[in-house]
């Protein structure tokens, strides 16, 4: 049996959990991103798919969900219980302008995105009701609104930006620090924190002085549909690796800069595709780096596709051979996630999170991210011993199926909400 505290009127109604994934009770939640993909699956990345799926499976247990996006987004939810509402620039007032002044123009305009986000949610709450709303760690979107809402607010951590500059071995300009402490602020106001990873969370308790027990893991949605709905079509006379993802520092490039030639001298019929960004930054110059060391014949071997539409992207997983994924941390990549759902074994560097998802030589090959000798003996294994690494892609496949369906995820998060609502309602009390 569960009580269900109100946090519109604080009425306190009984309620009952009769399954895992079925509620008598329902709440209406507020779900703030700046990104939020289509149901046609055009181009996003793996925070927004997590939006989508959460807000979808949660009205589709007749929940209500507000979806607060950036202005200029456009899309098209799947569900009438998910409500897209924009946000965009709100101005100090007052004297505040003032201030606004000798602040960073990024801070600046990230404050301004927060309080015009504190005033949507208070509008919806005033109209509706609201229960409770939860941010992303980044862009401080979170800075205005904690401590002024009459629900509780929840950080989601997916990376924030100081480990993500630290993992891409950035310098780090007194610029970049005045945005770190920013958002460092703003996600410290929160009143509750969830995770989807042990590895990040340990980082975030270490780095941002956050202790263990405030933060909740719970693990990310994933769906399988999209890829059970395209036949699986290896070819037996190639092997074709596929890498999907920004071709950046802490994504392993450097790893595959140092390894790809040797790679491709494992056997001939080996191919490698990249599936993401590779023209423009430091990913543009990591793919003239790796095209460099490649004689003329081995170029010929090698594919950038550029980022690729989701349902283009899911037919790729689907006839490739092989997922590489060599990155050197990583909190829960959807990345992995879509390779798995397509039934692609694995080659994953041994790192964050991703071995909370791969157990060597059950569900995958690992590998350290410091040994290219390791990566190049997991491929090698990969080709002479192909049924097995089959048989690991669908244990892998039936594991996320179970232990990370929406369904599952969603009902784990509003037992969550739940309790924050509960310590919330009481704190609130207890401060009268």
């Amino acid at each position: 049996m569960k009580r269900f505290r109100n946090s519109r009127n604080g009425s306190i109604c009984t309620k009952y959990f009769l399954t895992l994934t079925s509620f008598d009770f329902y709440m209406r939640i507020a779900l703030i991103n700046s990104e939020y993909p289509s149901p046609t699956h055009s181009g996003h990345g793996g925070i927004a798919t997590y939006t989508y799926l959460a807000a979808n499976t949660l009205a589709s247990l007749g929940h209500t969900v507000y979806i607060l996006v950036r202005e200029g987004t456009s899309p098209d939810p799947i569900s009438d219980s998910v409500h897209i509402y924009n946000y965009g620039f709100s101005p100090a007032p007052g004297l505040h302008r003032i201030t606004d002044k000798f602040r960073s123009g990024k801070i600046v305009w990230e404050r301004g995105n927060s309080r015009n986000i504190r005033n949507t949610l208070l509008s919806i709450h005033k109209r509706f009701g609201l229960d409770i709303a939860e941010f992303p760690d980044y862009n401080g979107l979170s800075y205005q609104c904690s401590g002024s809402l009459p629900f509780p607010v929840v950080v989601n951590f997916h990376t924030p930006s100081e480990i993500v500059d630290r993992l891409n071995n950035l310098t780090l300009t007194k610029e970049r620090s005045r945005w770190h402490n920013f958002e460092r602020e703003a996600i410290r106001r929160a009143d509750g924190y969830r995770c989807p990873s042990i590895a990040l969370r340990d980082l975030v308790t270490r780095d941002f002085s956050i202790r263990t027990d405030s933060i909740e893991i719970i693990r990310n949605p994933v769906s399988t549909d999209l890829f059970d709905r395209i036949n699986k079509s290896h070819k037996n006379d190639r092997i074709d690796l596929l890498f999907a993802g920004r071709l950046e520092f802490r994504k392993g490039a450097l790893i595959l800069l140092r390894s790809l030639k040797k790679i491709l001298q494992l056997n001939e019929h080996i191919n490698v595709t990249f599936a993401g960004e590779t023209e423009l930054g430091d990913a543009y110059s990591y793919r003239q780096a790796i095209e460099r060391t490649l004689s003329e014949a081995e170029r010929k071997r090698v594919w950038f596709l550029g980022p690729l539409p989701s349902k283009k992207l899911a037919a790729l997983y689907c006839r490739s051979s092989g997922f590489l994924f060599p990155s050197l941390f990583e909190n829960s990549p959807y990345s992995l996630f879509e390779a798995i759902s397509a039934q692609l074994p694995v080659i994953a560097s041994s790192t964050g999170g991703v071995s909370e998802i791969i157990r060597h030589n059950e569900t995958g090959l690992l590998f350290s991210p410091e040994s290219i000798d390791e990566l190049l003996g997991c491929i090698k294994k990969f080709i002479e011993n192909r049924q097995f690494c089959e048989e690991m892609a669908q244990r892998a496949y039936q594991e996320i199926k179970t232990e990370f369906s929406p369904e599952k995820i969603a009902a784990e998060s509003i037992s969550f909400y739940q309790s924050l609502i509960d310590k919330f309602r009481d704190g609130r009390k207890k401060s009268r």
